[in-house]
C-alpha cells in the first residue's frame, strides 16, 4: 500500500512540475497546486488522468481521484494562500467525482480545452452561485 501512494505523489509531482506547478500544500490526500495560467493548469489536469488511467489498464490499480481548477487571485504569504478564490477551488474539487476534472467555466473560457455539461452549483460558504463543467480528458 505504502508502494502505490509512493509512486502516485511521486508521479503526480513529476507531471506538476512538467507544467509549471508549485507546490503550495499536501493534504495527506489531496495537493493544492499554483500553475502560471489556466491552460497549464488543465493540461496538468488531463495529463494526471490520462497518467493514471493508463496506469490502472497496465498495473491493474491506480486511485481514481477527483481535480477541481479555479482561476482566482489570492493573497501569497511564502508558501500559504489566502482568499475567496482558495475556497472556490476546492469546493468545485469536492464535488468532481472520481475520474473527473471539474473547472470553472470562467477559468476555461480562453483555454484550449472545452467544457462540458454545464450547470450552476452551490459551493458551501460561497454566496453566489458558480457555473462549472467538466472537461474530458479522454
Amino acid at each position: 500500500m505504502v508502494e502505490r501512494a509512493l509512486w502516485h505523489d511521486e508521479t503526480l509531482r513529476a507531471i506538476f512540475a512538467s507544467h509549471g506547478g508549485e507546490e503550495l500544500r499536501a493534504t495527506g490526500d489531496g495537493f493544492f497546486i499554483a500553475f502560471d495560467s489556466p491552460d497549464a493548469a488543465l493540461g496538468a489536469a488531463v495529463a494526471i488522468q490520462r497518467k493514471l488511467d493508463e496506469h490502472r489498464k497496465t498495473q491493474g490499480f491506480a486511485p481514481q481521484v477527483r481535480i477541481g481548477v479555479h482561476a482566482s487571485g489570492v493573497t501569497q504569504l511564502g508558501k500559504n494562500v489566502q482568499g475567496k478564490g482558495i475556497h472556490e477551488a476546492a469546493r468545485i474539487a469536492a464535488l468532481a467525482n472520481g475520474g473527473e476534472i471539474l473547472v470553472s467555466c470562467e477559468t476555461v473560457a480562453g483555454t484550449r480545452f472545452t467544457g462540458a455539461d454545464e450547470r450552476s452549483v452551490e459551493l458551501r460558504g460561497i454566496s453566489d452561485a458558480v457555473e462549472v463543467a467538466r472537461v474530458d480528458w479522454r
